[in-house]
């Protein structure tokens, strides 16, 4: 991703989740509008169920192209062997990363860093999500031994830095979480979703450890997408 990044001269990923339908040409027509602002493109769901394995390609063959990297957001959380299967296929597509959720356990976590690895690809574990209910699950407590309380999210970093994963995806409106995480774990870059819809400050974010910003919304439903990518480019880089 650093490659990309200096190549752009941008932090900044964009989520290609559309709301108007699983329209290939309109992910093909919004990817080129905005390559020249981002370093990456994040899929999720939105495209990459209803899509062909042929147009994934096409799509991932196009950010290619423009030297951008391409995220399959895909959360993985399963048994080892569907996570494999799951994540040979997705290469096969053309993506270079997976996000995973390190509730699959650390030997889970540090099996899809291995097999990622050696499809040269990479993992971005979830530490801390964006969204309103993240604290139901990444903010909970495990009451362990001795009467010690220790917060889910905290339980992931370890699993993290141990895997040895290539990314942590933290929301950009979790300030105070982005602050110990980056003092814990400076060495692996960290992936903030969050900004604007969901109240993050870019700035803010930044200041506090992010290292890369995946926007979707704020972008794609502006009415002047490269006005806004521009604005946001330029306040990261200054």
């Amino acid at each position: 991703m650093g490659q990309a990044c200096r190549l752009k001269r941008s932090r900044i990923i964009l989520a290609v989740d559309l709301t108007d339908g699983p329209d290939l040409q309109a992910a093909i027509r919004t990817i080129s509008s905005l390559e020249e602002h981002i370093c990456a493109v994040k899929l999720n769901f939105h495209l990459i169920l209803p899509l062909s394995r042929s147009e994934l390609l096409q799509i991932n063959g196009l950010a290619h192209s423009y030297g951008l990297q391409s995220i399959a957001d895909i959360k993985l959380n399963d048994i080892p062997s569907t996570n494999e299967v799951a994540i040979a296929h997705l290469a096969k597509m053309g993506f270079d990363a997976f996000t995973v959720n390190p509730f699959i356990g650390p030997d889970g976590l540090e099996a899809t860093v291995l097999q990622a690895h050696g499809l040269e690809c990479g993992i971005l574990a979830l530490i801390y999500m964006s969204h309103v209910g993240a604290h139901f699950g990444f903010g909970a407590n495990l009451f362990e031994g001795n009467n010690q309380v220790t917060p889910i999210y905290r339980r992931f970093l370890e699993y993290a830095i141990k895997s040895q994963v290539d990314g942590m995806v933290i929301g950009a409106n979790q300030t105070h979480i982005l602050k110990e995480v980056s003092c814990r774990a400076d060495k692996i870059p960290i992936y903030s979703p969050g900004l604007g819809v969901q109240g993050g400050d870019a700035k803010q974010a930044s200041i506090s450890g992010t290292d890369y910003f995946i926007v979707g919304r704020a972008i794609i439903q502006s009415k002047e997408p490269v006005r806004a990518l521009t604005q946001l480019r330029e306040t990261l880089n200054h």
